[in-house]
């Protein structure tokens, strides 16, 4: 038996995602791959009796492992292991990533050298697919590599190896004159412009409605003259049908209870879903202000479930984040399933499926309905991947917008993937009003559509039943495709809570970003040097830290000690967007804060990074290997954590007269015992 292992540690479900994938297309072609979480390694298979792994992996923004895969990384640095451990095991790693942290890529690359150290062989080269230019262009090529080397391990037939891509040569139909392909951008037009969809196709249902948008004249919907001409594309095999939905005449009965997503376990989920009591919701920032983003707070009471959250300063819970009602039902009224929507449905498996192993998502409910699968369980609003696409290509009656998907999920219309679908983070819904003509079943779409991940939010206070959360609205303008004005999904939905409503959140696994630090006992933390940077939202995490120290100077003033506690705090125009000014100064004047320094962007041309460098002498001594303090960092990751990571490497390297390179090393070590810790986001 052709037998292996495929291995992953994924925090959201994207690593596990491809290496349900690699498992899948290893058995077209006839092997018998396992697949287990990385922390499954000496419970259900033992790393150093296997002869072939393949691991996918990421890494946290923050560094750390998945949690699934922590474990295993421990387990694999022990010091008792001989460099032989794992002689006569081959291996290949794929790394998923953000280049917009600076612990891009830690964790695959930690696993790679260990491994090597422990005497396993590497295939291929580590492959290191960054989620900033788009992870397909590298892990596509990175799969083609894996199955080149299996199919030559063991000895697979070429013509079973053909099962996993459509014949290079196939032929399909081609837009080629630029005569016909103005005609087809006219008749999309007429397509969508005849549509009745958000113009009142079911009566008082809210329907999304989609916005005038011209496209270029390459763009989602137009490939390049090369790409649109090529009669050999390269394209993947459909993914293999394997649910079928039965709606009954009935409503599902009132008295059931669905919980959320089915209890399918999530890693760094530490409690069941809890409903909480919103309290208060208010801007925190003028809304009428055309110069900053605005940004808003919601405070909500625990009530009795408290004592079972026994959160600290520093941590997050998870909102259940629902998919907003006119969205939904566009797409289950383009499924041609929206009168149905709120009728007992049944999920099970086809059984003339030829997919191996099928199995309903352990997310969605057997029964249910579609409107509950669509609104809490499945999210809509990620940008469709290459298979669902492929998916819509058969779901489509013009041969025009069949070219065009195709042409979208071939191996030749990467870039364009990547360009016109995944950076501008076309939704769904996006694809369907670009191609009027996609009717998908709606059982495709419960099958390829990913997991709804609930949203983290930081605590901006410290009470026994309250907390509160601030949160900047996110805005994605009808441009580059999205035929829609929106908000972020979360922030929406957050705006339009009032106080009396009931949410549901769940508790989350605590992250090395809190006070006291893991392992510290709470008295402690009274006497640790803090230097925290926090521009725009990212200060009010700090605020919990802040009411957390108040409240031990008053119950324990011998354990609150005179020790540095300076903050950073980065805005545009302090008069216009700082938050939350009036406690930061009372703080600074109670003596909780030594050091508040205000770094105004526009008005005075300064960002945290400056206002470090002009405080050397404050941020020298945190610099220093020392278990005695920390320096925490929050905000986004995209410019601010690479700018002040790069300011600090700057510091050291020209006060020790060391290179950029060996500063950024010292810096890491700092990573390494969590005397420099980030909470960022993209």
């Amino acid at each position: 038996m052709a037998d292996f292992l495929i291995a992953y540690g994924s925090q959201t479900g994207q690593a596990e995602t491809i290496a349900k994938s690699l498992q899948e297309k290893a058995e077209l072609i006839g092997l018998k791959p396992r697949l287990f979480p990385l922390d499954e390694n000496e419970k259900k298979f033992n790393l150093n009796e296997e002869k072939l792994c393949v691991i996918v992996v990421s890494s946290t923004g923050d560094g750390d492992a998945p949690d699934n895969c922590a474990r295993f990384v421990r387990r694999i640095n022990r010091r008792t292991l001989t460099d032989d451990y794992l002689k006569g095991l081959d291996y290949m790693i794929l790394g998923l990533g953000d280049s917009n942290y600076s612990s891009y890529q830690l964790i695959p690359r930690k696993i790679d050298k260990q491994l090597v150290a422990l005497g396993a062989n590497r295939l291929s080269d580590l492959g290191e697919a960054d989620d900033q230019v788009g992870l397909e262009l590298v892990v596509e090529p990175w799969i083609d590599q894996l199955f080149k080397i299996l199919g030559a391990r063991f000895e697979i037939p070429a013509e079973k190896m053909n099962a996993i891509t459509e014949s290079p040569n196939i032929k399909l139909n081609q837009v080629k004159s630029e005569e016909e392909k103005k005609a087809l951008l006219q008749k999309r037009q007429q397509d969508e412009e005849s549509d009745d969809e958000g113009r009142g196709g079911v009566q008082g249902i809210q329907m999304l409605i989609p916005e005038h948008y011209e496209y270029p004249e390459v763009s989602l919907l137009k490939g390049s003259p090369a790409l649109s001409n090529d009669e050999n594309l390269r394209v993947p095999i459909a993914p293999q049908p394997f649910i079928v939905s039965s709606v009954s005449h009935q409503k599902l009965d009132g008295d059931t209870k669905l919980e959320w997503q089915n209890l399918c376990k999530m890693p760094g989920v530490v409690t069941k879903p809890f409903e909480v009591l919103v309290v208060s919701a208010g801007f925190v920032t003028d809304p009428f202000s055309k110069k900053i983003k605005t940004k808003r707070m919601i405070t909500v009471d625990f009530g009795d479930h408290a004592p079972s959250l026994q959160y600290e300063p520093g941590d997050a819970i998870y909102f259940c984040v629902p998919n907003p009602v006119e969205e939904v039902n566009f797409i289950l009224k383009r499924c041609g399933v929206l009168p149905i929507a709120d009728q007992q449905c049944e999920l099970s498996i086809d059984s003339k499926t030829e997919k191996i192993n099928a199995q309903i998502p352990g997310h969605v409910h057997k029964i249910t309905t579609l409107r509950h699968m669509f609104t809490t369980c499945l999210d809509i609003r990620r940008a469709p991947g290459r298979p669902l696409i492929r998916v819509l290509a058969e779901s489509t009656s013009n041969p025009q917008e069949k070219r065009r998907l195709l042409e979208l999920c071939s191996a030749q219309g990467m870039k364009d993937f990547t360009d016109f679908v995944r950076t501008p983070g076309l939704s769904l819904a996006d694809m369907l009003f670009a191609f009027p003509n996609v009717k998908p079943p709606v059982d495709r779409l419960i099958e390829l559509l990913p997991r709804l991940i609930p949203r983290p939010y930081s605590m901006s206070s410290y009470e026994n039943r309250r907390a509160r959360f601030v949160y900047s609205e996110m805005e994605f303008p009808a441009t580059d495709g999205r035929r829609h004005s929106r908000k972020g999904l979360a922030t929406d939905w957050l705006n339009s809570l009032r106080i009396g409503d009931k949410v549901e959140i769940l508790g989350k696994e605590p992250a090395r970003f809190r006070l006291p630090p893991l392992g510290m006992k709470k008295n402690q933390a009274g006497a640790l040097p803090l230097l925290m940077v926090g521009p725009g939202t990212g200060v009010s995490v700090f605020l919990s830290f802040l009411h957390f120290l108040r409240k031990l100077k008053i119950d324990s003033p011998s354990d609150f000690v005179d020790v540095p506690r300076i903050l950073f705090f980065g805005c545009r125009d302090v008069t216009v967007d700082s938050i939350y000014m009036n406690e930061l100064e009372q703080f600074l004047s109670e003596g909780i804060l030594t050091d508040l320094i205000i770094c105004e962007s526009e008005q005075k041309g300064e960002r945290v990074q400056d206002g470090l460098r002009k405080h050397l002498d404050k941020v020298l001594p945190f610099l220093t290997p020392s278990a005695e303090s920390k320096i925490f960092i929050c905000g986004d990751a995209k410019g601010m954590s690479k700018d002040v990571w790069q300011c600090f490497a700057d510091i050291v390297a020209n006060e020790q007269k060391i290179s950029d390179l060996d500063a950024k090393k010292k810096l890491m070590d700092l990573k390494k015992t969590d005397q420099y810790i980030e909470d960022v986001w993209g």
